[in-house]
């Protein structure tokens, strides 16, 4: 899709619902980008003081470090226009609409009417919007019998979709754990324990070392019950169903599996399974590529050769701000985008 063709048609739609143009810097300082997936690809340099800046990678979260520099603590809507740069693609322009201090579901509901809107202006293909919620997913990791440590990497990780599956293999299987080199390291490890514990090996104090170890092996080894956890993230995430049906069938999987997890029927922003013409399916396993969003996650795609292509992406992101350091902003937000 051309941007050149379709922009003043969508901006003038987006102001006319309230927002306002924010002009975005086109670099950033590299210390804000934290996701994995964006910081293989960017296009850096260093000031004449050391400080590391690169192309911005990403419009919204350009957006977010620019408005947390504001003072503004009331709700604001605004949009912004523009292309963002990865070594991995061509230059992608996007359009966003964003809504900050946003602190309830009608503004979540607000974002994805105009998404649809947006979707219908540019083309006349029949669109599909798929709603997801991380919240569950997080809710669901936290309450499963395995370690922390384990917990922590697939919360981490459900972004790297193959690097996560290779963890669940893990999990579920242990066939990344050999027995033999098991025996081997325990003997190192209480020899490790004659040493004295400030002595630096490898980078790190024996104590360090044996803290590590002891953690890994004795006080939260992996249990029998990653088989099960395993099985059960593998069927939450196969979960797809109408958006009606939704909250019962969640609740229904999470009773089952003995997850104090309650879903009620209003917890998502539609709940009805047309909307202006639109199929609204729930889908366990929508998830961005970028590492921004920490609930409500949508997508809006149309079918082309037998293949669902997304053309707008959005969502929550209520923790985003602080965890870089920045002023708490609830946020919620959508993005065209196009090569």
């Amino acid at each position: 899709m051309q941007l050149q063709n379709l922009s003043p048609k969508i901006i003038k739609y987006i102001r006319k619902q309230g927002f306002r143009e924010i002009k975005l810097n086109p670099v950033i300082e590299t210390k804000y980008i934290r996701g994995v997936n964006l910081k293989k690809y960017l296009f850096t340099f260093n000031d004449d003081k050391g400080v590391s800046f690169s192309l911005r990678p990403d419009l919204s979260l350009m957006s977010l470090i620019q408005f947390s520099k504001t003072k503004n603590k009331k709700k604001k809507k605004v949009f912004y226009k523009g292309e963002s740069y990865r070594k991995n693609k061509h230059i992608l322009s996007q359009i966003g609409w964003e809504i900050y201090n946003s602190n309830n579901q009608t503004d979540d509901f607000e974002v994805l009417k105009n998404s649809i809107v947006v979707f219908k202006k540019i083309t006349n293909k029949k669109g599909y919007l798929r709603i997801g919620n991380l919240e569950l997913f997080f809710s669901l990791v936290n309450q499963l019998e395995i370690p922390d440590r384990w917990k922590l990497r697939l919360v981490q990780n459900i972004w790297n979709q193959k690097y996560f599956y290779e963890i669940l293999s893990r999990l579920e299987t242990n066939k990344d754990l050999d027995e033999g080199e098991i025996k081997v390291d325990k003997k190192i490890f209480y020899k490790m324990q004659k040493l004295d514990p400030n002595k630096i090996i490898a980078g790190r104090t024996v104590n360090e070392i044996l803290k590590r170890f002891d953690m890994k092996i004795n006080k939260d080894p992996r249990t029998p019950e990653g088989k099960k956890s395993a099985r059960i993230i593998k069927k939450f995430l196969r979960i797809k169903c109408s958006i009606e049906e939704a909250p019962k069938i969640l609740s229904e999987f999470f009773d089952k599996n003995k997850l104090n997890i309650k879903i009620a029927d209003d917890y998502f922003p539609i709940r009805k399974n047309k909307f202006k013409n639109f199929n609204i399916e729930y889908c366990s396993s929508e998830i961005p590529d970028v590492e921004i969003y920490s609930g409500l996650v949508f997508s809006i795609n149309f079918l082309k050769k037998n293949k669902y292509i997304k053309i707008i992406n959005g969502g929550r992101f209520d923790q985003m701000s602080s965890s870089l350091g920045l002023r708490p902003i609830k946020a919620v937000g959508s993005a065209i985008n196009f090569i």
